[in-house]
């Protein structure tokens, strides 16, 4: 991440742009998620299996966003919630009242370039500890 993620006037259009990408998500709507995202956007995601650490990448636009929606979209006890994740605006998950995922976001300009997924819950067991 670049170090103007951090000036001040960045900060907010973050996350003003994290709230959009969960709302767009859990809505599964596509239209709007693919619009927050960069042409050239990945989503990685680390399963974070003790001592076997599993990570897939999904590239581009249309299987970004079908992951996004799949993952965020709305589940029976599924809760996504707009909390800090290293330092930055991000979201964590909860199914069942446990913590199961953490996400941080990369922007490129205004838009979604990288979205980091951890799913681990010993991981999380503190919230944001990623």
């Amino acid at each position: 991440m670049s170090m103007t993620a951090w000036r001040p006037s960045v900060v907010p259009r973050r996350r003003r742009t994290v709230g959009e990408l969960r709302a767009a998500a859990s809505a599964r709507d596509l239209r709007r998620l693919r619009s927050l995202l960069d042409p050239d956007v990945s989503v990685v995601v680390d399963a974070g299996e003790p001592g076997a650490a599993t990570v897939r990448v999904v590239h581009g636009v249309e299987d970004a966003s079908l992951l996004l929606a799949h993952g965020l979209g709305a589940q029976r006890g599924l809760q996504v919630s707009e909390r800090p994740v290293n330092g930055g605006p991000g979201l964590l998950l909860w199914q069942d009242g446990r913590t199961t995922a953490s996400i941080a976001v990369d922007l490129t300009g205004r838009l979604v370039s990288v979205v980091w997924v951890r799913l681990h819950p010993v991981a999380l067991r503190h919230g944001n500890a990623v």
